[in-house]
């Protein structure tokens, strides 16, 4: 019998966890946009966060909606609208939208063994959609692409969580 309520009261509690994380406390719609076709992005082009570009020359990027959100579980709807080409998003807590990351030229891409990810939604083919919840605290998390370009090409935007 003791075993049994053991059981129970274990089950219970898996079932509560699961079900705090499969509830959000807020919704992200996460557009991830490119206006290049088939882009040569063999060289940075130099728009990445802290770097102070002009964003209206940006041919990719990422929109968020709403731009901020309370604190908890926040899940983002992430929509890849892109015609022909392959997007992931990675989500990371940043201190300040004028810093610089880690950035590996040789590869063109954020270098993410410096940067501490929260987690990451991979190979979002074109005009398919995804989903990830996450558990934020307050602060500033950036949301990017890291496939080779797409970051340099604009592919970042930043969301405040309360």
């Amino acid at each position: 019998m003791k075993l049994r309520n053991s059981l129970g009261a274990g089950l219970i509690l898996a079932s509560t966890i699961l079900t705090a994380q499969a509830h959000a406390d807020a919704v992200v719609k996460v557009t991830l946009i490119d206006k290049m076709g088939t882009p040569d992005l063999s060289k940075p082009l130099g728009l990445g966060m802290g770097m102070h570009a002009d964003m209206k020359a940006a041919k990719m990027g990422i929109k968020i909606n709403p731009q901020s959100a309370n604190h908890g579980y926040v899940k983002f709807d992430v929509t890849n609208l892109a015609s022909n080409l392959v997007h992931e998003v990675l989500i990371s807590r940043i201190t300040d939208e004028n810093q610089l990351l880690p950035f590996d030229q040789g590869r063109n891409k954020v270098d993410t063994e410096s940067l501490q990810t929260l987690g990451s939604l991979s190979e979002i083919d074109p005009n398919k959609t995804a989903s990830l919840t996450l558990d934020l605290k307050p602060g500033k998390y950036l949301l990017f692409c890291n496939v080779a370009g797409h970051y340099m090409a604009g592919m970042w935007a930043v969301i405040e969580i309360k």
